[in-house]
C-alpha cells in the first residue's frame, strides 16, 4: 500500500507539473497557427481564445504513464501491464485526434463526421470482442452488451464535451468525478485505473489555473473528448458485475455509482437534449440552455454558476460513493432520490430565470 501511495503521489505531481509547463506552450502554439475560438453568436466569451489546452492535459497524462511504466521493472516500481490495454491507448488516441481535427477546423467538421470518428475510436476498443463475435457467433445477450458498451462511451464522451461550456466547468467536474472514483478504486483490484485517474486529476488541476476564473485557453474538443473517453473507461471499471446473471436486474445496479459520480454532466446533457427535442431543434446544435447558462441568466456571475455546479457535482459524487458500498435496492433508491433532487434544482433555476428583471430604482430627489 505504501508503494501505491508513493507512486500515486509522484504521478500526481508529475502530471500537475507537466500540465503547468505545457499548457502555456499550447497557448503559444494555438495562437501561432490560429487554432482559436472566436466570440460571437451563442459564444459569450469576450476575446479570441486558444483551443489547445487539452493537448497539455494529454501530454501530462502521457508523461505520467511513461514514468510509471518506465519504473515497472525497478525495485519499488509497479507493473501496470500496459500491454494489456494497448488497444485502449490507441482508441484514446483516435478520440483525441478527432477532437483535434474539430478544433483545427472549428465549426467546419460536421456532427455526422465527428460522431463517425467517435464510433471508430470505440470500435478500436471493442475490436477483439467484436471480431470474436463475428467469427464464432454468440448469444443475443453478448451483442446487446456490445451495443450498450458503444452507447456507454458515446454518451459519456459527448456529455463531458457538452459540459465544456463555461470556464472551468468541465475540468472541475472531471476532477471531482475522478477523485470520487479513487475512493472506490482504492478498495478494489483496479490499480491501473486508479493511477490513470490520478494522472488525469493532475493534468486537469495543472490546466485549471489557465482556464478559471479567467480563461486564457480552452480545453477544446480534443481535451474534453479525451477526458470523457477515460472517464467512460474508468467508470466502467467501477461497474464490474454488470450483465451478471446472479441478480434479477442482470447487475444493472452496478452502474448506478458511476452514473451518480458523473451525475451533473450526464443530467445536464440529458436535460438539454430533451429540451431540444421538445422544441423541435437538432440535438447536435449547441445552445445556451445548459444549467450553467440558466444560472447566469438567473442573476449569478459565470464564476458563481460554475462553483454552484461544482457543489452539485461534489454532492452527487458523494452519493455515488455511498451507492458503491450499498446493497442493490438502496442504490436504486439513491438514484431516484438524486434524480428528483436534480429535477427540483432545475425547476428552481428555471423559475428564477423567468423572473422579470427588477425595475431600476429612481435616485432620491434632493430637497430644493
Amino acid at each position: 500500500m505504501e508503494t501505491v501511495l508513493r507512486i500515486a503521489a509522484q504521478s500526481l505531481s508529475v502530471a500537475l507539473s507537466t500540465a503547468l509547463v505545457t499548457v502555456p506552450l499550447c497557448i503559444l502554439l494555438a495562437r501561432r497557427f490560429g487554432i482559436v475560438d472566436k466570440p460571437g453568436g451563442r459564444k459569450q466569451h469576450g476575446q479570441v481564445t486558444p483551443l489547445l489546452g487539452g493537448v497539455g492535459v494529454v501530454a501530462a497524462t502521457g508523461v505520467g504513464l511513461w514514468l510509471v511504466h518506465s519504473q515497472s521493472g525497478r525495485p519499488g516500481g509497479l507493473d501496470l501491464h500496459m500491454h494489456e490495454i494497448q488497444h485502449v491507448l490507441v482508441a484514446a488516441g483516435v478520440i483525441f485526434v478527432i477532437g483535434l481535427i474539430d478544433d483545427v477546423f472549428k465549426d467546419r467538421l460536421s456532427f455526422q463526421l465527428k460522431l463517425l470518428g467517435q464510433i471508430a475510436g470505440v470500435l478500436v476498443l471493442m475490436w477483439e470482442q467484436l471480431a470474436k463475435l463475428f467469427l464464432q457467433g454468440g448469444p443475443t445477450a453478448e451483442w446487446l452488451y456490445m451495443l450498450f458498451f458503444l452507447g456507454w462511451y458515446l454518451t459519456i464522451v459527448n456529455s463531458f464535451n457538452f459540459s465544456d461550456n463555461m470556464n472551468g466547468l468541465m475540468a472541475g467536474l472531471s476532477v471531482i468525478a475522478f477523485a470520487a472514483s479513487l475512493v472506490y478504486l482504492g478498495t478494489q483490484d483496479s490499480l491501473r485505473s486508479l493511477l490513470i485517474a490520478v494522472l488525469l486529476v493532475g493534468g486537469l488541476l495543472g490546466f485549471l489555473p489557465y482556464n478559471f476564473p479567467r480563461s486564457r485557453v480552452f480545453l477544446g474538443d480534443a481535451g474534453s473528448m479525451f477526458v470523457g473517453f477515460w472517464m467512460a473507461f474508468i467508470q466502467f471499471d467501477m461497474a464490474s458485475g454488470f450483465m451478471g446473471t446472479g441478480t434479477g436486474d442482470f447487475g444493472a445496479s452496478h452502474l448506478i455509482p458511476a452514473v451518480l459520480i458523473m451525475g451533473v454532466p450526464l443530467y445536464d446533457a440529458a436535460f438539454v437534449v430533451i429540451m431540444r427535442i421538445v422544441e423541435g431543434r437538432p440535438i447536435y446544435l449547441g445552445d445556451n440552455h445548459h444549467l450553467s447558462h440558466r444560472l447566469v441568466r438567473s442573476g449569478f456571475t459565470p464564476v458563481e454558476a460554475v462553483v454552484m455546479l461544482w457543489g452539485l457535482g461534489i454532492l452527487l459524487a458523494g452519493v455515488g460513493i455511498l451507492a458503491a458500498f450499498a446493497r442493490p435496492h438502496y442504490r436504486y433508491l439513491l438514484l431516484v432520490l438524486s434524480l428528483l433532487f436534480m429535477v427540483a434544482v432545475t425547476r428552481a433555476i428555471m423559475s428564477y430565470e423567468r423572473r422579470p428583471p427588477r425595475p431600476a430604482t429612481e435616485p432620491p430627489v434632493s430637497p430644493a
